[in-house]
């Protein structure tokens, strides 16, 4: 936590990754997702930055902060109207700090690519952190924030099963976030959830990926911060439980190729189709011009055969058939892929929500989740009568 905010965003990330979950590393780092200290003055810095709106608005703000995480904490506040609202204010000199900080990772990151570091996938380490850079400067402007929220919000209008606070756009500035009072019970707090009747974890699990297929596959925009610590749940809205987002600090968008490739992957994945896999990855933007794709498409034929790449959805559609070793050829196509930023960050979001589902599920899987609703997304995109002859195709095995 001393190293500062950025440092702090590394560690959230982490606390979310499957494979620490169970290990010791993880109760430190899950206390960076909603317990990080605060700073003194909170009421003060909100004064100073709403200067008049402050003493014509606020009837009074609860001195301890609810909430203290790596950019800002958050008060609860009553309006003189007598609304009660969630105001999260931003820590003092930020901009400064991440410009420090940035300044050195974006050396790490380009001395990574001049000494040619890679993780098998070629991919210009620089580019893709002068990206997410951007991505990192808009989150400490609330103005972003809130906008990313008001279009989640129009993306889920009519899903009761989630929500996002309202914004108070006139109490609102770069600096300083307004927000309508929804409490609910953290994702973080399995045990609560299961003593809550109205609540229900697998329920829960389940519409998380639900919601983010349709965030990567229907509208294009998702949040790219799931970790446990910006997500709630409450009762009396659907069955199971209303998910809550309270967070848009770190949002993006896909390009309409992306997200189609995305659902395309999905139904590839499900339906053990390395040809129909191929074809989302070209689609996606994820394999160079040029690439080998009877390699390519050999490797990924050979990793469905062998389970390496499997999921309780394609093993209720086929049987995977014994055959060759997983991941032969793997090393020699590699070279064939790239990493757009924004799938970076999708990516990313991918990992933290499949944490947040694994602690609500243990057998929680994203592609078993979002299964059901991959067909109806199908349908929307390409049309009813292309889904359906490509059905029977597959059902005729003809290809």
């Amino acid at each position: 936590m001393e190293l500062g905010p950025t440092y702090v965003k590394l560690g959230q990330i982490a606390s979310c990754r499957r494979e620490l979950v169970d290990t010791e590393w993880a109760p430190p780092l899950q206390r960076l997702q909603d317990q990080v200290p605060a700073f003194p003055g909170g009421e003060a810095e909100l004064r100073r930055r709403l200067g008049r709106r402050f003493e014509e608005r606020f009837e009074a703000v609860d001195g301890a902060p609810v909430a203290a995480a790596s950019l800002g904490q958050v008060h609860l506040a009553t309006l003189r109207d007598g609304r009660r609202v969630a105001v999260k204010v931003q820590r003092p000199n930020l901009k400064a700090i991440y410009d420090k900080d940035v300044a050195l990772l974006r050396t790490i990151f380009k001395a990574l690519d001049r000494f040619k570091v890679s993780v098998g996938v070629d991919q210009a380490w620089g580019a893709i952190f002068d990206d997410a850079a951007d991505l990192l400067y808009r989150e400490i402007d609330y103005r972003c924030e809130a906008a990313h929220a008001r279009e989640f919000a129009e993306n889920f209008r009519d899903a009761p099963w989630v929500t996002t606070p309202e914004i108070f756009d006139d109490l609102s500035t770069e600096h300083v976030l307004t927000m309508a009072y929804v409490p609910g019970v953290s994702l973080k707090d399995v045990a609560a959830i299961e003593a809550d009747p109205s609540l229900d974890a697998k329920s829960l699990a389940r519409n998380l990926a639900r919601c983010y297929l349709l965030q990567f596959c229907r509208h294009g925009f998702f949040n790219t911060d799931p970790h446990a610590g910006n997500l709630a749940a409450d009762g009396g809205f659907a069955p199971g439980g209303r998910l809550i987002f309270y967070d848009f600090g770190q949002a993006a968008a896909l390009s309409a190729d992306e997200a189609a490739g995305a659902l395309g992957l999905l139904e590839g994945i499900i339906d053990a189709d390395a040809a129909k896999t191929v074809d989302a990855f070209e689609r996606m933007g994820v394999v160079k011009n040029g690439f080998d794709r009877a390699a390519v498409e050999a490797t990924i034929a050979s990793n469905f055969r062998s389970g390496l790449v499997t999921s309780r959805a394609q093993r209720a559609v086929a049987a995977g058939e014994p055959g060759d070793d997983a991941g032969d050829g793997a090393p020699a196509v590699l070279g064939d892929f790239q990493l757009p930023a924004t799938l970076a960050f999708a990516s990313r979001a991918m990992s933290q929500m499949q944490g947040v589902g694994l602690a609500l599920d243990s057998e929680f899987e994203f592609i078993a989740a979002s299964a059901p609703l991959v067909a109806e997304l199908a349908i929307e995109e390409k049309g009813v009568a292309t889904y359906l002859q490509d059905e029977l195709k597959k059902k005729l095995k003809l290809g």
